[in-house]
């Protein structure tokens, strides 16, 4: 089946030349012999006539049934549809239209579309992509006489931190050598951990010192002032949380309405024409996904798309094998310590799992305990190395994690994080005067004080407590 392209003159046949049509290649069917002989010179077909004569479209229609696309002024559409229709009377039919002229009454079976349209959904697009194409070429330019660039992730760095780490490397041209993957703190996360191993992700521990040899220093999925105070500027930073005025940086893209810094990414490498590889977007996929889980917190319009383009380059068997980490043995008596010593109080459960073998089992029993019925805050704590980690999570639609964690545990030690969940870091000794003998129970007593008062609620009691 061919499609039938109706238009008094050569607009349409400019605008859709060396577009791909399903079936046979298109009739153009145009007002003046003129017109016809210069498409037909190019190697197209085309017919010439009245455009509301009947009989023209006899010449036209093979079987009667062939979609239309027609564009003419608003005072002819109307006729020529009317003629299209004597002769197929079944064909659908597609109108590009002037927005502010009124077409009339059209039969049943056909559709309009404003030409605005190819502003907003051709236009605009390319020339959004062309700025992406020119602001990677400026971060190309800044870097390509370095040495040697440190690409610098949060402590602790998720999943969208370390994709679109690999992503600028590879949008930079560079390997683990001149652009090594770095963080002040570490890995803990079962989930990040299992991510860096499948998809062979090397990430380097920096310090102060370390970091200063290098060249340049971009930051992705965080700023400078995370880093409080060690650096006074930096090179480029790539983030989608919201910007902190004490931002100093030669080249910055920071886009708060996005929920992931693997938009981001995705959009330059696609902009640059670079190929995203099963690793690369397997990568990336993860980082929007656990960033937006699965696109139901803050998933924009952008979100979205960058989804859809990586899903059907990831490898969906690594993926599985990244959200299900394995869970050591011994994770179970903690698991059973936490569970007998949970605490519900209104929509809050609380759980301190004492001392615990390593990190990770926090923030993984903390995502678990969210999902037990009538449960809004899940705030899970533990002692490692004398110090007490407390990860909080949250349903996503109550206050921000990041801001009620630091406003219970800042003055005490390291605390922030994101809308849905954050986490605090206090060594012991420097809680200890307000503790006093800091044993399990009391670390759990100050945990659920401290955090009820910042979530503006009163401290447990009686009246207010649920034990279960």
């Amino acid at each position: 089946m061919r499609h039938v392209v109706i238009c008094p003159d050569d607009f349409l046949y400019h605008l859709l030349r060396g577009t791909t049509f399903p079936g046979d290649a298109p009739l153009y069917v145009v007002a003046e012999p003129g017109v016809r002989a210069r498409i037909v010179r190019s190697g197209d077909q085309a017919v010439s006539g009245d455009l509301e004569d009947p009989a023209l479209y006899r010449r036209a229609f093979r079987t009667g049934h062939e979609p239309v696309l027609l564009n003419a002024p608003a005072e002819r559409a109307t006729k020529i549809v009317a003629a299209v229709r004597a002769v197929a009377p079944q064909s659908p039919v597609l109108v590009l239209r002037d927005p502010e002229r009124h077409l009339g009454e059209l039969p049943g079976g056909v559709t309009t579309l404003p030409i605005s349209a190819f502003g907003e959904r051709v236009i605009q697009p390319e020339l959004e992509r062309a700025a992406l194409r020119a602001r990677v070429e400026r971060i190309r330019q800044h870097f390509e006489d370095a040495q040697r660039v440190l690409i610098l992730m949060q402590d602790d760095p998720d999943p969208d931190a370390l994709a679109s780490a690999l992503a600028l490397r590879t949008l930079l041209g560079r390997n683990r050598s001149s652009a090594p993957i770095g963080t002040f703190g570490a890995i803990t996360r079962p989930e990040n951990r299992a991510l860096c191993r499948i998809l062979e992700i090397e990430v380097d521990e920096v310090t102060a010192g370390t970091a200063r040899e290098f060249e340049r220093v971009v930051m992705v999925d965080t700023q400078p002032g995370f880093f409080q105070g060690r650096f006074e500027d930096v090179d480029l930073v790539i983030d989608h949380h919201p910007e902190d005025r004490t931002v100093r940086a030669r080249l910055k893209d920071i886009r708060p309405t996005y929920g992931a810094t693997s938009t981001i990414l995705t959009e330059y490498l696609r902009a640059a024409e670079v190929k995203i590889s099963q690793r690369l977007a397997t990568a990336l996929l993860y980082g929007i996904k656990s960033d937006t889980l699965h696109l139901e917190r803050g998933g924009t319009r952008a979100d979205m798309e960058a989804f859809a383009h990586l899903y059907l380059l990831a490898n969906h068997n690594w993926l599985r094998r990244i959200e299900r980490p394995e869970l050591p043995a011994e994770a179970l008596d903690v698991l059973a310590r936490g569970l007998a010593r949970r605490q519900l109080i209104r929509g809050v459960l609380f759980s301190h799992l004492g001392a615990v073998p390593y990190v990770d089992l926090i923030p993984q029993f903390a995502d678990l305990f969210l999902q037990v019925e009538g449960v809004e805050w899940s705030v899970v704590s533990g002692v490692v190395n004398g110090e007490a980690h407390i990860s909080v999570r949250n349903v996503g639609y109550v206050k921000s994690a990041g801001d009620v964690v630091r406003a219970a545990f800042a003055d005490l030690g390291a605390a922030g994080g994101h809308r849905a969940m954050a986490k605090a870091v206090i060594r012991l000794t420097d809680w200890r005067p307000e503790l006093g003998d800091a044993t399990s129970e009391i670390v759990h007593q100050g945990v659920m004080e401290r955090f009820l008062r910042a979530l503006g609620e009163s401290g447990p009691g009686p009246a207010g407590q649920e034990r279960s």
